[in-house]
């Protein structure tokens, strides 16, 4: 077991880490790959915060994501009404019924559920990064978005601290992070400024994934590093969108809302070509 310890606004968290862990090449992985925001104001710190959608376009993007999970959750046998509120998921839910949600969900949701024409985020994020963008990967092959459902004091809803590109075929990308529901500062998603860039032999990681309170990971997760694991929650507003890079450390936080369960939009994009277009 390893003690694991970081800080999300100056505020510490730790957790016990079971399995063994190493430390990566001498090398910066962004050196070598696409960095979808180089020519960005926004690049040193590798994440920013922008306007999202139009007012009707966000409620139609909620309408449309309550209803995906309210199916979710009565497929997993509880019975909802039309009263049905995402802030008040983990009300309804026991941690049993909530493993039988996350298990349809985990895997995404295909591109004709998309309340929207996936091409209205595409151009906006694409605008945010003055980079063409697709939800179509030249490595990826999963389904274009996904919904994350962070229960008030559950911090196994939550990957631990990462980088998305310790998983190949999530590398060259660009992420976002828009919410949904619940999101405030004491539930967003935390980012460590400026890791993007760091060398691979900085960090120490957990091999093929994570064990943590007997709960599996798929992501390796950070352990230690010989810069401050020192994390910030950019706290976007609910018209807002956090871009950021897949290189960038983020995760490992909690809701720590007493009484409202967190959803939030998760998408992936790369850059724009003849081919990945082809594949969207």
């Amino acid at each position: 077991m390893q003690l694991v310890e970081y800080w999300i606004d100056n505020q510490r968290v730790a957790f016990q880490l079971e399995g063994s862990t190493e430390n990566g090449a001498s090398t910066v992985l962004l050196e070598s790959d696409d960095n979808i925001i180089r020519d960005s104001p926004w690049d040193d710190v590798g994440f920013c915060v922008a306007p999202s959608l139009g007012r009707s376009q966000l409620e139609q993007l909620i309408a449309g994501f309550t209803a995906l999970i309210r199916a979710k959750v009565e497929e997993a046998g509880v019975r909802t009404d039309d009263g049905f509120c995402l802030e008040k998921y983990h009300r309804l839910v026991t941690d049993e019924q909530h493993a039988a949600v996350i298990k349809q969900t985990r895997i995404g949701f295909e591109r004709h559920q998309f309340p929207l024409p996936l091409e209205v985020v595409e151009k906006r994020i694409s605008e945010i990064c003055g980079v063409a963008l697709t939800v179509a990967g030249a490595k990826y092959k999963g389904r274009p978005f996904f919904l994350r459902i962070v229960r008030p004091h559950k911090p196994q809803d939550n990957n631990p601290p990462h980088r998305d590109v310790w998983l190949d075929h999530l590398r060259d990308g660009v992420n976002i992070y828009l919410p949904v529901a619940g999101s405030n500062a004491l539930s967003s998603l935390p980012v460590l400024p400026g890791s993007h860039k760091w060398s691979e032999n900085e960090i120490e990681r957990s091999v093929d994934g994570a064990k943590i309170g007997g709960l599996n990971f798929t992501v390796p997760t950070v352990t230690s590093a010989r810069m401050p694991l020192m994390m910030t929650r950019p706290n976007p507003q609910p018209s807002e969108v956090m871009v950021f890079s897949p290189y960038v450390i983020h995760g490992g936080a909690a809701n720590l809302n007493d009484d409202m369960t967190r959803v939030s939009l998760e998408m992936r994009l790369w850059r724009r070509s003849s081919s990945n277009v082809k594949a969207a």
